[in-house]
């Protein structure tokens, strides 16, 4: 079974499935945004003690994903892009080269490889040549130790390195740095730059940009205007009806992916938001997690992934029913990064 030993499924969260997400749920997925690893390349791993998701990190190898997606879709044929643990310290080519071996094996869909700025061009390019890499997975804080830290995106990955990825067509499933993420105008600036200068790498933004709470989105859009429809975006860890709905209004259809950023949301929870900011609450013993609403509030959550689920299925439901999120779910992974 799973490794998570909070990880396991209620009577509640059997009814919550059946009740809002069984016949809805499309029958094929491929979640764009999993990070795998395997205990041996997380030896030397350091996490940021102020962020909650590190605290929600585990190592996840590709049989743990598959235990825990029989649980939590148990009417679907499930894959996911195998994207490398991120955090410093960790072995980066033993970790990117599992991935790689997964696609191969036919366990996962696509595989997406952490790149260091440090390393050569000839060595970034004969690491995503002989893996067969789908893409990059670089990450902020992999250069700066901690989350929302203000570095460039031209820092972690080298202009070199985005000439090689724009030559060979492939992906990029990017985390924006800084603070305010995708509302930066700096950030606005550097993707919109990475986008003329490289046309050819297809670029999909995670989190939508970290667009957890509604006014990130609405900034962001504001300072970017109809070039926000020049991006592909995963839904990781977006939860918000008011987010998903603006993406849906003002994004094509067909460039926005589901994605669930496991392990770290492997808990019982949900979040609550203000226009500004948001809250995550949970049922298991986190250090961050102050019990806000109580124990017995909390033997009522449901998986948190199964509030993202049912959100993003009523969304779907609002513009254009299953056939919409039959996309969001699968094909619009498939066209874009096959296609």
């Amino acid at each position: 079974m799973a490794k998570v030993e909070y990880f396991h499924e209620t009577e509640l969260d059997k009814q919550f499935y059946k009740t809002y997400i069984k016949d809805r749920i499309p029958l094929k997925i491929i979640d764009m945004h999993v990070h795998i690893t395997r205990p041996e390349y997380m030896i030397n791993a350091q996490f940021d003690p102020d962020s909650w998701a590190s605290q929600c990190i585990s190592d996840m190898e590709a049989e743990d994903y598959y235990e825990y997606g029989k649980i939590l879709y148990p009417d679907s044929d499930f894959t996911f892009n195998a994207l490398p643990n991120v955090n410093q310290g960790v072995d980066i080519v033993g970790n990117s080269k599992y991935c790689a071996e997964l696609k191969k094996k036919g366990s996962a869909r696509f595989a997406c490889m952490m790149v260091d700025p440090n390393w050569s061009d000839e060595y970034t390019e004969q690491m995503l040549v002989e893996g067969n890499f789908d893409g990059y997975k670089p990450y902020p804080d992999y250069i700066s130790g901690h989350r929302g830290g203000d570095v460039s995106m031209f820092e972690f990955v080298r202009p070199g390195q985005y000439e090689i990825l724009n030559r060979h067509k492939k992906a990029m499933v990017l985390h924006l740095p800084r603070v305010d993420r995708i509302a930066d105008s700096e950030n606005i600036r550097e993707i919109c730059e990475i986008r003329d200068k490289y046309p050819d790498i297809k670029l999909i933004i995670a989190h939508c940009g970290r667009s957890y709470a509604i006014n990130t989105i609405k900034k962001a859009h504001e300072q970017m205007g109809d070039r926000i429809k020049d991006f592909y975006f995963d839904l990781a860890a977006v939860v918000n009806p008011k987010v998903i709905t603006y993406m849906l209004e003002n994004v094509p259809h067909n460039q926005i992916m589901y994605g669930t950023d496991l392990p770290v949301f492997l808990f019982h929870g949900r979040r609550r938001w203000t226009d500004d900011k948001y809250f995550n609450l949970a049922r298991e013993d986190f250090q961050w997690n102050k019990h806000e609403e109580g124990r017995e509030a909390e033997e009522k959550y449901t998986f948190f992934l199964y509030e993202q689920l049912k959100n993003i299925l009523d969304c779907c439901d609002a513009f254009g029913g299953k056939p919409l999120a039959e996309k969001i779910f699968y094909q619009n992974a498939v066209d874009y990064i096959e296609g």
